[in-house]
């Protein structure tokens, strides 16, 4: 479900709860685990709920719901500036809630120790192809996905310096994921020669 930044809270007997106006997160899992809720007023006190306290789907207009009681909501755990610290930097909010990221806050123990991971190169179309070697073999053409995980599982090389001898012009090499040694910037390296690659059946239409 969608929880917007400043949205208006409600409790399940129908009473108004407040705003959201924090996200906590579990940096090891990459998921939101509850949100700060302002309760407002004269007596402004910050409560954390947790992300399934919301109901899906509220009929209440632009107000979220959620599944606690005005009482229950009341006997939520304070919130403590002290016991959360802002995500180190680097750290991209990636959460699905599109808050800022001086708004999502990680419990300080988890903060201290969490090192966000650096960025890898990802492969794309037009990248070029070496093979173990580092002789060129051309060029990315197309990637190839497996429908269910989503994980990569091969691509198509455009015939480059490397196979269009093997090929000619315009043939396409089908190159498996376990072939890849290793991916930089612009550029893959495989473990294969490439006398070893074979062309695929598909043809770019070029010559």
């Amino acid at each position: 479900m969608r929880i917007d930044l400043d949205a208006r809270v409600k409790t399940a007997d129908g009473h108004d709860a407040g705003h959201v106006r924090r996200a906590l997160i579990d940096p090891a899992a990459q998921r939101v685990t509850g949100f700060v809720v302002g309760t407002g007023g004269l007596l402004e006190r910050e409560v954390i709920v947790g992300e399934d306290d919301f109901v899906p789907d509220s009929p209440e207009g632009d107000a979220l719901v959620l599944r606690l009681s005005r009482q229950e909501l009341e006997a939520q755990p304070t919130f403590e500036q002290g016991n959360f610290a802002p995500p180190p930097a680097g750290w991209a909010a990636t959460m699905g809630y599109g808050f800022p990221s001086n708004a999502y806050l990680m419990p300080v123990d988890t903060a201290a120790d969490f090192v966000p991971e650096p960025q890898r190169p990802t492969l794309k179309k037009g990248d070029v192809v070496k093979d173990r070697d580092g002789d060129v073999v051309g060029v990315v053409e197309d990637l190839r996905f497996d429908d269910q995980t989503k994980q990569l599982t091969g691509f198509l090389v455009k015939a480059g310096a490397g196979v269009e001898r093997l090929f000619g012009g315009g043939e396409l090499a089908d190159i498996s994921a376990d072939d890849i040694l290793r991916v930089f910037d612009a550029e893959v390296r495989l473990v294969v020669d490439r006398e070893e690659i074979t062309p695929s059946e598909r043809k770019t239409g070029s010559r």
